[in-house]
C-alpha cells in the first residue's frame, strides 16, 4: 500500500475535498484498510493565477519545495488539488524522484473511456482565467479528440468570482450562485449537458447547484485514481497470500 502525499493549500477547502473523497472512494471496511496520506496544506503559495495572468511573482519555487518536502516525508506518489497550479507540473515532476498523477490528464482520460456510455454530448470548461487562458484542459483534450467549449469573458468574470467566494468560505452564501445557475440553463439550452469542474473550488459550487447535466468532477476522477494506484501493489500481494 503505497502513501499518498496530497500537495494542498491552494486553497484549504480544495483540499479537504480531496482528501475527503479520497476516503470515500477506498473500498474500506475497517480503519486498517484506508490509505496512509500525508496532508501539506501550504496556503501561502503564491497565487497561481497572478503569475498567468499578469507575470507576478511564481510558485514554482514554492511548489518544488512543498513536493519535495513531502517526498523527504515519505511519501510515494502526490497529487495536487489545484489545477491551475498544473501549468507547473512538469517542472515539478522533474525535482522529484517520486510520481505525481495529473490531474488534468486522469480527467481527460476518463472522458476517453467512458464518453460514449456516459452520453456526455457537448462538453463546456468551467475553471479560472488562468486555466483557461494557459489551455491546460483544452490541449490535454484534443489530445483525446475533444474540443472543449470555452466560456465568453462576461461569463468568465461570474465563474472566477464564485470560485473566489469559495476559497473565502462562502458556499451556500455565495452571491454568484443565481448568475452560475444561469450560466447552466443557458449552455443546457444551447446544447451542452456536461460541464468540466476545472477548478477544485468549482465541485464545491456544483454542490449548491442544480440541474439535469453530467458534472465532470476531476477531483473525484483524481481521487479514484489515487486510491487505484497506491491499493494496486497491496492487492497483489495480498491475493497472492
Amino acid at each position: 500500500m503505497l502513501t499518498v502525499g496530497i500537495l494542498g493549500g491552494m486553497g484549504p477547502l480544495a483540499t479537504v475535498d480531496l482528501f475527503k473523497k479520497i476516503v470515500e472512494c477506498t473500498p474500506a471496511v475497517i480503519d486498517q484498510e484506508h490509505l496512509k496520506m500525508i496532508v501539506y496544506s501550504n496556503p501561502q503559495i503564491p497565487s497561481r493565477i497572478d503569475a498567468i495572468m499578469s507575470g507576478a511573482q511564481s510558485p514554482e519555487k514554492e511548489l518544488i519545495q512543498s513536493a519535495q518536502f513531502l517526498e523527504k516525508a515519505g511519501a510515494d506518489i502526490l497529487v495536487m488539488p489545484c489545477n491551475t497550479a498544473h501549468f507547473w507540473y512538469q517542472a515539478i515532476q522533474d525535482s522529484l524522484k517520486i510520481k505525481i498523477i495529473n490531474m488534468i490528464e486522469t480527467a481527460a482520460e476518463y472522458v476517453k473511456n467512458h464518453y460514449a456510455a456516459a452520453g456526455l454530448g457537448k462538453i463546456m470548461l468551467l475553471a479560472t482565467a488562468a486555466t483557461v487562458k494557459a489551455k491546460l484542459y483544452q490541449t490535454a483534450f484534443a489530445a483525446k479528440g475533444f474540443i472543449l467549449i470555452e466560456p465568453q469573458p462576461d461569463e468568465q468574470k461570474i465563474i472566477s468570482g464564485a470560485i473566489n467566494e469559495t476559497k473565502a468560505g462562502l458556499l451556500a452564501q455565495n452571491s454568484f450562485l443565481p448568475a452560475m445557475q444561469q450560466l447552466l440553463q443557458k449552455y443546457q439550452q444551447l446544447g451542452v449537458n456536461s460541464f468540466i469542474a476545472g477548478c477544485t473550488e468549482m465541485p464545491l459550487i456544483f454542490d449548491q447547484l442544480s440541474g439535469n447535466y453530467h458534472e465532470i468532477d476531476p477531483t473525484k476522477l483524481l481521487a479514484q485514481e489515487v486510491v487505484k494506484q497506491a491499493l494496486a501493489d497491496y492487492i497483489d500481494t495480498t491475493v497472492g497470500l
